[in-house]
């Protein structure tokens, strides 16, 4: 145990180092605490202090609650990272690979190298975590949120991303031609995914709820292993 300890508190330093680096590197207004990359970010960053501060204490049975929250934002950064790999870089004016590596390599830090390790240590190290099926419902908690955000602020407080857009991610952006329920793939583009914003919106929950049935099980699997 004390060597899963040490490996786990090694991953969640990394993890927080290379977020805070890759935010530090896109930091540029106020408008960076609109961006779910970033929100998401820090978001499992308190959650991997927190469990980190437990493992230095030893703590061996941490509260239910805690790790439910930190469920919630395994899983939101999971998003950050398959939404950046599938959506946004691809269609990145810098070129999937530049999306990444561009900008002193901050995005391959906030969208590739944080997720991951986070995936892994809660997969790995959330040993005393009673992962119960129903838990899956919270998955959608924090992108319900986000959505709701948004929108106020562009509807009440009339932020505009990128000049024109109504939302800070081209699939959000309600906005576009298409709007919340066009279809048209012709306009796939910096602005557009083609696809209207509920789509959108339905498709990324339906991911929410099939990541955190899938990370409930597998966590669930690894318990009978401590």
């Amino acid at each position: 145990m004390k060597m899963k300890n040490r490996s786990s508190m090694i991953i969640k330093v990394i993890a927080i180092i290379a977020s805070i680096y890759g935010m530090i590197r896109s930091f540029d207004s106020l408008m960076f605490f609109t961006y779910f990359t970033n929100l998401s970010n820090i978001f499992i960053d308190v959650m991997l202090v927190i469990f980190l501060i437990y493992d230095i204490q030893g703590v061996k049975y941490r509260p239910q609650g805690m790790h439910i929250i930190k469920f919630m934002a395994t899983i939101s950064i999971t998003l950050t990272f398959l939404v950046y790999m599938f959506l946004l870089a691809p269609t990145n004016s810098h070129g999937f690979m530049g999306a990444y590596l561009h900008n002193g390599a901050g995005s391959l830090c906030v969208h590739f190298i944080t997720p991951v390790l986070s995936i892994i240590d809660f997969i790995m190290y959330s040993y005393d975590y009673d992962a119960k099926e129903k838990h899956v419902f919270y998955a959608v908690v924090p992108p319900l949120i986000y959505v709701g955000y948004v929108i106020v602020l562009g509807q009440c407080f009339y932020m505009r991303w990128d000049q024109t857009m109504l939302a800070p991610y081209n699939f959000l952006n309600y906005g576009a031609k298409t709007g919340w329920f066009g279809f048209d793939l012709s306009l796939l583009g910096h602005t557009t995914l083609g696809i209207g914003t509920f789509y959108m919106i339905i498709i990324l929950l339906v991911i929410f709820i099939g990541l955190g049935s899938l990370f409930l099980k597998i966590r669930r699997k690894n318990t009978i292993l401590y």
